[in-house]
């Protein structure tokens, strides 16, 4: 699984795993009075639920100033996704690191959100860590590649010819699979719905950022829910997808909305390694029950301390706004409660934890609560990690590669509610 996927990455024994190079002491931006940056709120369909998402333009981010970060702060805070609309050129792997960071000046090391990087490969003396999926540019290597395909010729000192390897949901959802010859005419699903983070030890991080190098070309994509309701979506190719947590929280009835408010959830301890070999819900938010996920004694050493329990409602700090922040594929135990000073039941069985998740997040999922973004080759897309949820889609091979650069950074704190 990719990034946009979420991985957690364990060097295999004996492979050499680099650390995050440690985080510069001065991040500090460059001064200015004031800023041009403009701020417009995107402008939704008639039929869309969706309450988010602003475009930016006047501001350069290779040549972001303290003012313009300022602006950019209290919008995303509000607008929880923000696409920065008419750079003059690519985002610099370092400036998009600086840009990330900045929004957690109390976390010291830069470290990658999801753990160490084992070495790749290597190219003119220059070596290259992460998996094939998801490659760190040495230039910034909390900078990852994301996508599919082919990298532009002389990219960041990447050998030639250097391919990303894609999604596929043929190696993670429930069968049965789209078929090759509909998935070239544009049938495509949602891959897996989450907020970034490592569910382990490693606070998630607070946004997120992408810039699009190269997009795919080609018609729009339709994008099946496969769960029985024949639900489907057009949606731009390489779309990324965000689901509102606020609108998640919204849609649940009140005894259930009093329960999340008050309850909350252990996630698996290594829980990509985990799930690796389990099968995912054809809709790609919660895990199917088969018994298939490795046992404890094939997963890395766990230290019980470093087990990631979450509440279920997280507060944005700038708006108080509550949303349901919940990562359906990770749980493994709920802690129920229905009041401050409720009983709480704790429900370990994977089939009642699963079967709660899909009540709570089911209803989110559909087509008038989902932005697609469709992403411009330049553009750069940061979003509140800790308000939305997110899902890449796949798109045929014929329509070309995409190449992201993507940018997270570890958290100082773990969410708190």
């Amino acid at each position: 699984m990719v990034v946009e996927a979420l991985t957690e990455v364990i060097a295999p024994e004996g492979v050499k795993a680099r650390l995050v190079a440690t985080r510069s002491s001065d991040i500090t931006l460059p001064h200015a009075e004031k800023t041009d940056g403009r701020i417009v709120p995107l402008k939704h369909p008639a039929e869309s639920k969706v309450d988010f998402g602003a475009e930016v333009y006047g501001i350069d981010l290779n040549q972001l100033t303290d003012a313009d970060f300022e602006l950019i702060s209290d919008a995303l805070h509000r607008h929880k996704v923000l696409i920065f609309k008419e750079q003059p050129e690519m985002l610099k792997p370092q400036q998009q690191y600086l840009l990330t960071a900045n929004f957690d000046p109390d976390e010291t090391t830069g470290g990658f959100a999801h753990g160490a990087d084992p070495f790749l490969t290597s190219h003119n003396g220059v070596n290259i860590y992460g998996i094939q999926s998801r490659p760190a540019l040495p230039v910034q290597p909390q900078v990852h590649i994301l996508g599919r395909g082919e990298v532009p010729e002389d990219h960041y000192q990447f050998p030639p010819g250097f391919k990303v390897k894609g999604i596929d949901h043929h190696e993670f959802h429930l069968p049965p699979h789209i078929p090759k010859e509909e998935r070239e005419k544009g049938a495509s699903r949602f891959y897996q719905w989450h907020w970034d983070g490592a569910l382990y030890n490693i606070p998630p991080p607070r946004v997120g950022c992408l810039l699009a190098v190269r997009t795919p070309k080609g018609p729009d994509v339709t994008v099946r829910w496969d769960d029985g309701t024949e639900t489907e979506m057009k949606i731009p190719p390489g779309a990324t997808a965000y689901v509102a947590g606020s609108r998640a929280l919204e849609l649940l009835d009140e005894e259930t909305r009093h329960i999340a408010f008050h309850s909350r959830i252990e996630y698996a301890p290594h829980a990509f390694k985990w799930m690796s070999t389990a099968h995912s819900a054809r809709l790609g938010h919660i895990l199917e029950t088969e018994g298939l996920e490795l046992p404890r004694e094939k997963l890395p050493p766990i230290d019980e301390s470093k087990i990631c329990i979450y509440p279920m409602v997280w507060t944005n700090p700038k708006t108080g706004e509550k949303s349901l922040q919940v990562h359906g594929q990770g749980a493994v135990k709920l802690y129920l409660k229905s009041s401050p000073d409720g009983e709480e039941k704790i429900v370990d069985d994977l089939k009642e934890v699963r079967d709660f998740m899909h009540k709570i997040m089911r209803p989110a999922i559909s087509p008038e609560n989902i932005y697609a973004h469709p992403h411009q080759e330049q553009d750069v897309v940061l979003w509140y990690n800790r308000a939305l949820w997110h899902s890449i889609t796949e798109f045929p091979e014929s329509y070309g590669p995409r190449i992201m650069h993507q940018c997270n950074i570890a958290a100082s704190d773990h969410p708190s509610g």
